[in-house]
């Protein structure tokens, strides 16, 4: 198996979609939303355009997704991070995290939001040195867990 990660660019838009689309179908089922299931194409392009987006790729195949947002301080978001269900639990969320660890040695601190029962992200996350340090309601159906990890 081989893993890589790319910058994406204005062709990867629609399978992007799709990936983040299958990768994150269990929490619209459960929830009813989610943020980034079926994005809008014009806001995935201007995505690529402003921010940093890596296309995970399973052997030259888009599995998955890295969108990455600089804050001041040299504090990075993650804003999305995604791999189709098919190929998760294969430590390719681990690659994924290691990967942009070592690429933004500047980085203070990393933080992101995850559903509160996606059970698996937060258990990944943790191992990976995020801390839980907060936690808001997006809406009636669904609360987010905030991690960062800091440097």
């Amino acid at each position: 198996m081989n893993i890589e990660f790319k910058l994406a660019d204005k062709g990867d838009v629609k399978r992007l979609i799709e990936v983040q689309s299958k990768s994150f179908y269990e929490d619209y089922i459960k929830y009813g939303e989610c943020p980034s299931y079926n994005e809008p194409e014009d806001r995935m392009l201007g995505l690529i355009e402003n921010v940093i987006v890596y296309k995970i790729l399973k052997d030259n195949e888009i599995i998955g997704d890295i969108i990455i947002s600089k804050k001041e301080d040299n504090k990075y978001f993650l804003r999305t991070f995604s791999v189709i269900p098919e190929c998760q639990n294969l430590g390719i969320g681990q690659k994924a995290l290691k990967y942009i660890d070592e690429v933004y040695k500047d980085a203070t601190e990393w933080s992101l939001i995850t559903p509160f029962k996606s059970y698996r992200n937060h258990h990944l996350y943790e191992k990976m040195g995020f801390v839980k340090y907060g936690e808001y309601v997006h809406s009636d159906v669904l609360i987010m867990f905030q991690y960062r990890k800091q440097k």
